[in-house]
């Protein structure tokens, strides 16, 4: 039974008009009419469903307390059953079919309810996750949204976010999937929806086969699939160690060459032999000129074609790496308009680049053509561009620019090009420590990106320093041998952690997950204190004694105070990695050494990847 079918039952039950309701639950006529068409529903469990549940139980409790005369012809609107009969007999109503039907208020929200939620995807919160995801995916805006469904805008946003639900869910469901699949045909689009649907390729590269796959995908409630991708690109960052990389490629030993190449003030390079051949003169005249000016990088030409070639990779990484030797400040802006495990895979090939420090990576929010693929980089001594159609690079034109005119011109375009773009993610090394900080203090106390309301979901690859007792923080930095400088910098960073803490919990939730491990655990792999925000590159172990009795300190603050719910893990499988999620806009990687690093990541797929990411339990330790 639907909801407008249920609400004419109870009126025609009760034998009592539109306008008796609407006086009785303070909703308006204009509503209750609607309601009873089918035109609109409200939402489930909301305000309006415990009005209407209040005021027809007062009505039935009226209907029963007054003498009523044999049989009262039912009034009211004439869809809702006019031949039903109903008398009030101790406090029941009898139909005329005899059979007695008590109304509580309980019962009449619960039956209301129940028409609400027939229709209801079967896990609406995954519902939510899985429909936003799609929209970011695909880079559609609400507003965009709102205009191909003759929605309101801001109705749109609610459902959105999760403060409404739609009145018709199904419908809702098929109207979006019916948009999307009539406006996606661009191949990267299509890989992305595949992967995220968990459907072949073949199966919706049909308008009809698409739709389907959405319908069936947004109304199941499946389980989102991005944790995959984000648990490798962690467990990569969490192995990786920057001496023992810059030893492998033998960095120190990298001499830059004697000479300039010999190349025109500007040469054209034609076809995909020749665009690769422009890359590296493009890098070799950056690395050989007298110019350190940062150097802006674009390209969202496709890398596979340029892959097959066996020697251009390690060419091409050697010569990135020659532009950092030199000290040279890269600004990256990634093409992202990609599935998403390609674009963790990136990522990750980018681990080493971004542990230097030299990297600022950004993507561009909005899709760029799929006609037309682009590249333009531009340094202090030189400028490269050149388009080709998309599908046909073999057919595409690069020119390398060394004028001054010409790259002064070419720079002011990469310039504006970068404002356009949007940051990937903010890196914070040692020699960016007070800005750090002072980012870090503006997360936390909510003035960067995200809300005060927004909950702080923490998962610690040790313990948290606030939650040590100063005492036992005092006893196991006296056997460290350090200077007295940095021991009261360890002191003090540990108060102003826990007044942080202490200031937010009041409006903020905190929910902290740690490692909770046996001695045998601990023996093969010792926990050292938190110190990556002070970036201290000197490991201070616990013993073991220590350890649990910090971490005894820590189960005992999560009980004292409400706000905080403690998760304890066994087995964590991460050992130099640390996330913070402060919010819904944002996420915080700390790397605590080798080196100690952090990541702000903005790019909005990441950062639902890693709200959804449970991360998972390994006993690397299990005989």
């Amino acid at each position: 039974m639907d909801f407008h079918e249920q609400l004419a039952e109870y009126i025609s039950q009760l034998g009592i008009t539109q306008k008796e309701l609407a006086q009785a639950t303070g909703i308006s006529a204009a509503t209750i009419s609607r309601y009873l068409n089918g035109s609109r529903k409200p939402e489930y469990d909301s305000e309006a469903v415990a009005q209407l549940a209040a005021g027809l139980a007062q009505l039935a409790a009226a209907r029963s307390s007054s003498p009523v005369s044999g049989s009262s012809q039912v009034s009211g609107s004439s869809q809702a059953s006019g031949s039903t009969q109903a008398t009030a007999e101790n406090g029941n109503l009898r139909t005329a079919a005899g059979a007695q039907t008590a109304l509580t208020q309980d019962e009449i929200r619960k039956s209301l309810n129940e028409t609400l939620g027939e229709s209801l995807p079967s896990d609406y919160d995954a519902f939510l996750i899985n429909l936003n995801r799609l929209l970011e995916t695909l880079h559609i805006r609400n507003s965009e949204l709102a205009r191909a469904l003759s929605y309101d805008a801001s109705y749109i946003s609610k459902i959105l976010s999760g403060a409404r639900r739609p009145g018709h869910p199904m419908q809702f469901i098929e109207d979006v999937a019916g948009m999307i699949a009539r406006r996606t045909t661009a191949a990267a689009d299509l890989g992305a929806i595949a992967y995220l649907v968990g459907a072949d390729p073949e199966d919706i590269s049909t308008t009809a086969g698409l739709r389907n796959h959405l319908v069936l995908w947004l109304s199941s409630g499946s389980a989102p699939r991005a944790a995959e991708p984000i648990s490798h690109f962690l467990e990569k960052l969490d192995e990786f160690d920057l001496n023992e990389y810059m030893k492998a490629i033998r960095f120190n030993e990298m001499k830059l060459p004697p000479t300039i190449p010999q190349l025109p003030i500007s040469k054209t390079y034609y076809g995909l032999a020749e665009m690769m051949e422009s890359e590296l003169d493009f890098m070799k005249t950056t690395v050989l000129s007298r110019q350190t000016d940062d150097c802006i990088l674009y390209s969202d030409m496709p890398l596979e074609d340029m892959a097959k070639d066996p020697d251009f990779p390690k060419k091409w990484m050697f010569g990135m790496a020659m532009l950092l030797k030199k000290g040279l400040h890269l600004h990256i802006i990634h093409d992202v308009n990609r599935p998403f495990p390609e674009m963790m895979l990136g990522l990750e090939g980018n681990i080493p680049m971004y542990m230097t420090g030299q990297i600022s990576p950004y993507y561009l929010p909005v899709s760029q053509s799929t006609v037309f693929t682009h590249l333009l980089k531009v340094s202090g001594a030189a400028a490269l561009e050149g388009n080709a159609i998309a599908g046909r690079q073999a057919d595409g034109k690069y020119v390398l620019y060394r004028s001054r005119e010409d790259v002064r011109h070419y720079r002011l375009r990469a310039e504006a090009l970068l404002k356009k773009a949007k940051p990937l993610m903010e890196i914070y090394r040692s020699d960016r420590k007070s800005v750090w900080q002072r980012k870090l203090a503006d997360i936390m106390a909510g003035t960067a990106a995200v809300t005060e309301k927004d909950p702080l979901r923490m998962v610690c690859s040790s313990l948290p320093l606030f939650t040590i007792p100063e005492d036992l923080l005092r006893a196991i930095l006296g056997r460290t041998g350090l200077s007295e400088h940095i021991l009261e910098e360890i002191l003090a960073y540990r108060r102003d952690s826990l007044d942080s803490m202490l200031t937010l919990l009041p409006d903020r939730g905190i929910h902290l997950e740690i490692p909770a491990i046996r001695q045998d655990q601990f023996d093969t792999a010792p926990l050292s204190l938190a110190l990556a925000d002070l970036f201290i590159e000197t490991d201070i172990p616990y013993t073991y004694e220590e350890y649990n009795a910090h971490l005894q300190a820590t189960i005992r603050f999560a009980a004292e105070h409400p706000g905080v719910t403690l998760e304890q893990n066994p087995a964590p499988a991460f050992h130099n990695i640390s996330f913070t999620i402060p919010g819904s806009r944002l996420v915080i990687v700390s790397k605590e050494n080798s080196p100690a690093i952090h990541f702000v990541i903005h790019h909005k797929m990441m950062v639902q990847a890693f709200l959804n990411f449970i991360p998972p339990i390994v006993d690397h330790y299990e005989s």
